[in-house]
């Protein structure tokens, strides 16, 4: 009688799924509750099994950041419009609306080091696809001349750091009472702009 092959167990559907509750427990709970017992226990499967597909809770959290910043990267290409300005703005607010629809993950994205977990190939390229679209409606904003001569990479650290700094202080409830965080956010853009605003 031949040997027949044994099933794959620890397979990309176990795996994926191992991720999906991962995740679920850190847009819950925060990510001081992960572990590999609780990914283990919501999933219905052992912790034998996280570490044969994951090798370490540290491998399973970089899973969960990819997750995220693929997510916030499809978020950020929603947003497309086709007119420069109002692209580079829809981007801002949809960045800034992911945020606080993800307050957990979007900690996760900017925290790695903070945890001591070392960024890998797989998260420096997921991150540099997540930024991705600013930069690119920021050159098409350069290159249409509606915006002013200047370095894209530049430009697109200014917007970058001031949704950045708006989502934070959204989430920590100190952005001010009354401000209106779109329209700050449109002036930075307007900054950027060439000739008369209106």
């Amino acid at each position: 009688m031949a040997n027949m092959a044994r099933p794959k167990i620890h397979d990309d559907d176990l795996r994926k799924r191992l991720v999906d509750e991962a995740t679920a427990i850190v847009e819950t709970d925060g990510l001081g509750t992960l572990s590999v017992r609780s990914v283990a226990r919501a999933a219905s499967t052992s912790t034998t099994a996280v570490y044969s597909l994951f090798g370490s809770k540290d491998d399973l959290t970089r899973a969960v950041l990819v997750r995220a910043l693929r997510d916030f990267a499809a978020a950020q290409r929603d947003a497309r419009t086709e007119e420069p300005i109002g692209h580079v703005t829809a981007l801002g607010t949809a960045y800034v609306g992911w945020a606080l629809d993800n307050p957990r993950l979007y900690e996760l994205m900017f925290g790695l080091s903070a945890l001591g977990i070392e960024a890998t190939e797989e998260t420096i390229t997921a991150g540099a696809e997540a930024f991705a679209p600013l930069h690119e409606a920021v050159t098409m904003a350069i290159a249409s001349g509606m915006f002013r001569p200047a370095d894209p990479t530049t430009v697109t650290a200014s917007l970058w750091a001031q949704v950045h700094g708006a989502s934070l202080l959204l989430l920590a409830g100190l952005f001010p009472d009354g401000a209106d965080p779109v329209l700050a956010i449109s002036a930075i853009v307007d900054g950027w702009r060439v000739g008369p605003i209106g």
